[in-house]
């Protein structure tokens, strides 16, 4: 019996039964981390497995950043994918979807954000005492801030400010007599998210509020990063690619396309 048993075992190709054949694609990886230095203080260290296809763009880096709790956050990826939010390298992550607030998503997220994130409560679709419950909860989840869409009144900002002891941001389209209420109202951030006159709409906050920390989004191209940051913001919002988009990119790849 025991003969038998180590016959089978010498026989069968355990160690090639899950070896790729030449043929199939295959990601190929180094065995150790890469480690390089740029500049005396400034070392890299990559995974072996590291991608960098969710990384922020270098122009994000010119701007001055805002500080929550120790922490500078310069770059916030606009994302709520969860295999994107853990492979990007953005500084934060600003979590705002088109669907009511659930905690549960919130806890979901946090799982996998190795950054602080910062998570949609409503403002739009959902208002009233709601947004402040959603706020609440998710202090008491580990969020590192919450958001509040644009339609929202200064008022509902102002309580929010007033229920929670983290960072609440305020989403503003437009520099009108809304976005000064809402700055008055105790804001700690304001989000600009104008489109292409993102820019424009910072340069006429940052006018009349020196003081004030803004967010706004970068676009697409180094040329609308920069133009964002000289307009005067201190930190940026990036949409990174989606994980179906870079799936699709991987695929292509993978036929020789």
């Amino acid at each position: 019996m025991s003969e038998h048993s180590t016959s089978i075992s010498r026989t069968t190709p355990h160690a090639s039964m899950f070896s790729p054949s030449e043929g199939v694609a295959m990601e190929r990886h180094t065995t150790l981390p890469s480690v390089t230095r740029t500049m005396p203080g400034n070392a890299t260290v990559e995974g072996r497995l590291t991608s960098p296809v969710a990384r922020v763009p270098e122009s994000t880096t010119r701007c001055g950043g805002i500080t929550v709790k120790g922490h500078t956050l310069k770059t916030f990826a606009y994302t709520t994918d969860a295999a994107v939010i853990r492979n990007t390298n953005a500084n934060a992550i600003l979590a705002v979807y088109p669907f009511t607030g659930e905690p549960i998503i919130t806890q979901a997220l946090l799982t996998v954000a190795q950054q602080p994130l910062f998570v949609g409560v409503g403002g739009g679709t959902t208002t009233g005492n709601r947004v402040i419950e959603l706020a609440m909860v998710a202090e008491m989840q580990g969020a590192a801030g919450v958001v509040i869409n644009a339609p929202a009144p200064a008022a509902t900002v102002e309580a929010a400010m007033s229920a929670i002891d983290i960072p609440v941001i305020a989403t503003v389209t437009t520099d009108d007599e809304v976005t000064e209420e809402k700055i008055l109202a105790g804001a700690a951030i304001i989000n600009v998210a104008a489109g292409r006159n993102t820019a424009a709409v910072v340069a006429s906050i940052r006018a009349h509020h020196p003081e004030t920390p803004i967010l706004a989004s970068g676009g697409a191209s180094d040329e609308s990063i920069i133009a964002t940051i000289e307009a005067g913001a201190d930190a940026l919002t990036w949409t990174p690619p989606s994980a179906q988009q870079l799936q699709s990119q991987m695929m292509a790849r993978y036929r020789g396309e």
